[in-house]
């Protein structure tokens, strides 16, 4: 059996088209297929959705995997392949760009399916859809209303009206008593038309009008020229034969006019009941019995389809501008308001909450007809602002952006640049920015919405402390650790003020200070917040929470930095297995300090932790990105310490110029990657070439971090290796004594790195005395047996080498 996913149901009344399903085979067979209107229909409505379906009906067997793409909004479409990637197997990249772009590669290198067909239905914009196209042996179809596909993309294949005798067939299964001369008058008047045709069978079924009184109705409608179409008058009947039967379901029909082509369940229109409707109305929705009746009526007339279980309702794109041109001003304003109620009371809240994302991706379809974001009541802004925040969290940065920016620019017109929502918009905007790596835009919006808000609502309004966190992040992301430490610690004092330290904001904010000071170098000050912001987390949230997991992973990092590579190991072991994904953020965290504290303690699995850490960071996070080029760092000083520095010189000159391209030369991860690749280049015996690279780094990271900063001191160490090793003695001396005190102050006299510093200052100073006490302590350090002990013993000088923390 195929796997099937997103198909809508099989059409049971199905006649005809035998042509076109074989030409539609044929053609499948030579590449992809968009089914396109008639030249005389181009509005639609000659069923090439349902021509699709039952292409795909009829041939699934004879694929793997059959999948159906809602397409007519991008972020629909989006949603519907994300399924895709979770049946091929695909890890969640947390990037959705990403994790669309392996889609498409796995489809076309047919991993695990090689025959599978993919629809793209209602794809009315090829541009947007074309990224998502894969080639390979499978295939493609597309329903469009768009003429203008490049025939490069896909191949145009036109669906007109029926021929004759398949519209009688169709209008003698729906109605057996008709015959053929009757069926045929029917037809012959409404241009035999799939969706007319249908429209005129389901309202004699449920009217019981004679073919004589239902021509009869469709003259005296059609002498309306507005009305010309065919489909909009068989449309005006049934319409108006539903409002007869049941007022209450005709106007639950109108709504449709302001919602998507995506599915609307009962739930949704549930939400109505406490609006201001109609006395029909109320009665209808407020209980749920007979809203699910209203919705089979509207089905049975044939003017919208309904899924089998009766429980949710799709609108077809060419009805919905029908029931708009019926509407007069005071009926679209009034109907409007109901729309836009309805959609405010079902937003669940917390968008970030993964329990409430399938309700959110109910209701993001039909923001755009809604126009929700002109909507006057601030409740009903506030769902799109959810919205933003639900696409965003969902890894949709694109569609996250497209919404935020419609509303930032709506509002702006009509709230004004200093109204909360529309700082909101532009705080969520900046956020959606950065994701997409545009983090120049994302800083320059940011620090603009933040005076704005200071100005406008104070800097201890919340949402002025969350764009202050977000200006704080663009801080760390350009590399000015202390500005970024400085602007957290004052959030962190606000945040505590008003709403206490256990306030889960405030300890978000408590752990961005303790990443500040872990990328200042401060190991110390942030153990001490993050311990403090642990024990807080774990008393307000529950056991497994992936912010406890961050909390611990960071911990971790900073005993690592304070030398203390047991105690992190230790910290990481109280990890309770299972509690996140592998993959997840901060279980990748985790894992990298796992790998790095592994290294320095010399554990046969350190080379292997770095591989899997680095393979799952970068499926995570792509080859573009810091997190994945941190990855690489740790990878290639688990490399060199396997002794395998061919592998090491690879993986740090990839890192080095991926920082340049994301970060620029002059920020402090570049050049302590940079560092790093002279280590490798020194220890490959290019003396002449690391001392090169260690000057211009030094030079950077004084001038970008300081003299006393581990980076700067990892490099200055490497440097006065550089130096001993092409004779120039007095200065490699000079260096290596300034470094030695320098890591003293800051470090400690016991850290490792401190004993690696004085041990390279007091090799060549002919002192015994000290030689031998450093030794001792490096002895105690490590432990006895550690390899880098018989380094020591060979009067080899020692390497610092740094890993680099999140940003």
């Amino acid at each position: 059996m195929p796997i099937l996913g997103g198909l809508p149901p099989r059409n049971p009344g199905f006649v005809g088209r035998e042509d076109l399903l074989s030409r539609l085979r044929e053609c499948l067979a030579a590449g992809a297929v968009v089914l396109l209107p008639g030249d005389d229909h181009p509005l639609g409505g000659t069923g090439r959705t349902q021509l699709a379906a039952e292409y795909v009906y009829r041939y699934a067997e004879t694929y793997d995997l059959v999948w159906w793409i809602p397409s007519e909004q991008s972020a629909g479409a989006r949603h519907a392949l994300i399924g895709l990637a979770q049946e091929l197997g695909l890890p969640e990249t947390g990037d959705i760009n990403r994790t669309l772009a392996e889609v498409r590669d796995a489809l076309s290198r047919g991993e695990p399916y090689r025959n599978w067909l993919i629809v793209f239905e209602d794809a009315n914009r090829p541009d947007e859809i074309k990224a998502y196209l894969p080639s390979g042996a499978g295939h493609v179809l597309v329903t469009s209303r768009n003429p203008h596909w490049p025939a490069e993309v896909a191949q145009a294949l036109p669906v007109g009206v029926f021929d004759r005798p398949d519209s009688v067939d169709l209008l003698r299964r729906r109605g057996p008593e008709l015959s053929i001369a009757d069926a045929e008058q029917i037809a012959e008047r409404l241009g035999d038309l799939p969706m007319a045709l249908v429209l005129a069978a389901a309202a004699r079924a449920m009217t019981g009008w004679s073919v004589k009184e239902y021509l009869a109705r469709f003259e005296e409608k059609h002498r309306d020229d507005s009305l010309a179409n065919p489909i909009g008058v068989a449309w005006q009947l049934a319409a108006e034969a539903l409002r007869a039967d049941s007022p209450a379901a005709y106007q639950l029909l109108e709504l449709g006019a302001f919602l998507g082509s995506a599915p609307v369940s009962w739930r949704l229109l549930w939400g109505a009941r406490m609006l201001p409707l109609s006395a029909e109305l109320g009665e209808t929705v407020r209980i749920e019995r007979r809203l699910k009746a209203a919705l089979r009526l509207i089905g049975r007339y044939g003017l919208a389809e309904l899924d089998p279980p009766g429980e949710q309702l799709i609108v077809h794109p060419l009805a919905r501008t029908l029931l708009g041109q019926g509407l007069d001003s005071a009926r679209h304003v009034t109907l409007l308001a109901t729309v836009r109620g309805m959609l405010a009371a079902a937003d669940p809240g917390d968008p970030d909450d993964p329990a409430v994302r399938a309700r959110y991706a109910e209701l993001t379809p039909h923001l755009i007809h809604s126009d929700v974001l002109g909507a006057d009541r601030e409740e009903i802004r506030q769902l799109v602002i959810n919205c933003v925040r639900f696409l965003y969290a969902r890894g949709d940065y694109d569609s996250s952006r497209d919404l935020a920016a419609a509303a930032r620019q709506r509002w702006r017109e009509t709230l004004g640049e200093t109204d909360e929502q529309t700082l909101l918009a532009s705080f969520h905007l900046a956020n959606a920015l950065r994701a997409l790596g545009r983090t120049a835009e994302a800083r320059q919006l940011n620090e603009q919405t933040l005076r704005s808000q200071r100005s406008a609502l104070g800097a201890d309004d919340e949402t002025t402390l969350a764009t202050a966190n977000s200006v704080g992040a663009d801080l760390r992301i350009r590399g000015i650790f202390g500005q970024a430490r400085q602007l957290d610690a004052d959030n962190l004092v606000r945040y505590r003020r008003l709403f206490g330290e256990g306030f889960p904001t405030a300890l978000r904010c408590a752990n961005n200070l303790a990443a500040d000071l872990r990328l200042l170098g401060d190991f110390r000050g942030a153990r001490t917040v993050d311990e403090q912001t642990l024990r807080q987390r774990q008393a307000v949230l529950a056991d497994g929470h992936p912010e406890i997991l961050s909390s611990r992973a960071g911990l971790a990092y900073d005993m690592f930095g304070m030398g203390d590579y047991a105690g992190a190991a230790e910290v990481l072991a109280s990890i309770r297995p299972g509690t996140v994904a592998e993959d997840h953020p901060f279980a990748i965290w985790a894992a990298r300090v796992a790998a790095m504290a592994a290294r320095r303690r010399c554990r046969p699995d350190a080379l292997a932790l770095a591989e899997t850490t680095a393979e799952l960071t970068r499926r995570r996070f792509g080859d573009q990105h810091v997190e994945t080029l941190g990855a690489i760092v740790t990878l290639a000083h688990a490399a060199t310490a396997a002794g395998d520095l061919g592998r090491a010189l690879d993986l740090l000159e990839r890192a080095v110029v991926r920082y340049h391209s994301l970060l620029g030369e002059d920020h402090p991860f570049t050049l302590a990657a940079t560092a790093g690749l002279a280590g490798v280049v020194r220890a490959r015996g290019g003396r002449v070439e690391a001392r090169r690279i260690d000057q211009e780094a030094l030079h950077g990271l004084r001038r970008s971090v300081g003299a006393d900063h581990p980076f700067t001191l990892a490099c200055a160490n490497g440097y006065a290796t550089d130096l001993f090793g092409l004779g120039e003695r007095q200065e490699a001396q000079q260096i290596a004594a300034d470094t030695w005190q320098r890591s003293h102050l800051l470090r400690g006299a016991e850290h490792p790195d401190t004993l690696a510093c004085a041990w390279n200052a007091v090799l060549d100073g002919g002192d015994e005395e000290a030689r031998h006490q450093v030794t001792a302590a490096l002895a105690k350090a490590y432990g006895e047996g550690h390899p880098l002990l018989a380094r020591v013993a060979a009067g080899v000088r020692l390497e610092t080498e740094v890993d680099l923390p999140p940003l």
